[in-house]
């Protein structure tokens, strides 16, 4: 059965600020026009997995795939070493969820996934993790007979890299490419790799380019990467750059080897600060992403922009400034509807429990003209509910809205994943 990635989602840090009082009411009112019906459809408890920071993907059965970073029936640690799922719709309108597979750990296997699923053009499952030992590895979960997968690491990072991070992309060839943070061979600033499937049915690897924190480089790149029609690389680097608040760079292959070019620079000023969540790209080629930091200087919490190519320039549009408690910091990468909304979460924010906020989910509608119109379709309150939704959502092909918050859904706090009917 043919699967398609609809969406990625990826690994992601917020910072948490003591903040003033907002407007209430704008933020409510966005609530209330929103009319969106929300639903916790599953609620982890340890064995079938803990504690996800990812996104999920769907094949074309309407099915969803994820990680979890710990739980499971192995024990690498007292809480587990990792699941991969599956979320399947039942005819009576629920869901199941199925554990299809748990890492075992060191020394057979590895452990702790740390990169968002994606599909290849055959159906197999690709993702990252990072073992006991601290040395990351790539595996590959192909479907076989019934319901079983079964689970093969591609490649092992020991020897040269460390953890892998964020989002995965194939190229039209079927390589595969990432983004990994640590490693000696490059002085701990991180490193952006290409894995390619050989006629022996092995995989090679191979460092396209390895940041270096110096003239104008970035490090720490922990969204992961893109790729378009061609076989260009895009992403995001947490810091560096000339202001060392993080750069948008492009990878652009030439007779074996890439050639780095820095798309935009974050000041952190209107422009935003600390990118750590997956671009997205459209279909004309421009790319989309969220901030942690930065924005306008009486409410410096982070934006969704746009970066579009003019020749050899690319231009910066910031569509939407998030605000502080009680609206929303912080968010996750975007994804589009039919329609050309975006769709993310906010880490932070909203106006249930205490201190910043336990999160939200937004909607944003383009404008004749400036910034994009914000949309609360809901509030997070931990218990019972979710809380500290750190990867964005998936959405299906009737326009509802999925994705998983790290903590919350029951007094444990082992997280949930929910849907939204907009």
């Amino acid at each position: 059965m043919k699967r398609e990635n609809f969406s990625s989602a990826f690994l992601s840090a917020t910072i948490f600020r003591t903040v003033a009082a907002l407007s209430l009411a704008m933020f409510l009112s966005g609530i209330l026009a929103s009319a969106a019906t929300y639903s916790t459809i599953f609620r982890f408890s340890g064995v079938n997995g803990l504690q996800s920071r990812f996104g999920m993907v769907a094949d074309s059965q309407g099915n969803f795939y994820g990680v979890t970073s710990s739980g499971g029936s192995n024990a690498c640690l007292p809480k587990g070493c990792g699941v991969v799922f599956e979320l399947s719709p039942t005819t009576g309108g629920g869901w199941t969820e199925k554990v299809i597979y748990a890492f075992k750990g060191a020394p057979s296997d590895t452990a702790f996934p740390t990169t968002d699923l994606i599909f290849d053009a055959h159906g197999n499952l690709f993702g990252g993790t990072n073992s006991p030992s601290g040395a990351g590895a790539i595996f590959e979960l192909t479907p076989s007979s019934g319901s079983a997968w079964t689970e093969k690491l591609i490649f092992n990072f020991s020897a040269v890299y460390f953890s892998p991070t964020g989002q995965l992309a194939f190229d039209s060839k079927g390589n595969l490419y990432g983004t990994v943070i640590g490693g000696p061979t490059f002085e701990n600033y991180g490193g952006v790799y290409e894995i390619s499937p050989q006629s022996n049915g092995t995989w090679q690897a191979n460092l396209i380019h390895g940041f270096t924190n110096t003239n104008g480089d970035g490090y720490q790149p922990l969204g992961g990467v893109v790729v378009d029609g061609v076989g260009n690389v895009y992403g995001t680097t947490y810091r560096g750059g000339a202001n060392n608040w993080g750069i948008v760079y492009e990878l652009t292959p030439n007779s074996g080897t890439f050639t780095e070019k820095i798309l935009h620079t974050f000041t952190n000023s209107t422009d935003g600060s600390y990118p750590n969540v997956p671009l997205m790209i459209d279909g004309s080629g421009n790319l989309y992403g969220t901030t942690t930091g930065g924005g306008p200087v009486d409410n410096p919490y982070g934006l969704v922009y746009e970066l579009s190519p003019s020749g050899s320039t690319w231009t910066q549009t910031v569509l939407y400034n998030f605000a502080p408690y009680p609206a929303a910091s912080g968010g996750s990468n975007v994804v589009f509807d039919s329609r050309g909304n975006l769709y993310g979460t906010t880490q932070a924010g909203g106006t249930q429990c205490n201190g910043p906020g336990c999160g939200t989910v937004f909607r944003l509608t383009p404008q004749t003209s400036g910034p994009w119109k914000s949309t609360t379709l809901h509030t997070f309150a931990s218990a019972g509910d979710g809380s500290l939704p750190v990867a964005g959502v998936v959405l299906d092909s009737a326009g509802n809205i999925y994705g998983i918050t790290e903590f919350g859904g029951d007094r444990d706090g082992k997280g949930t994943i929910f849907e939204i009917q907009p």
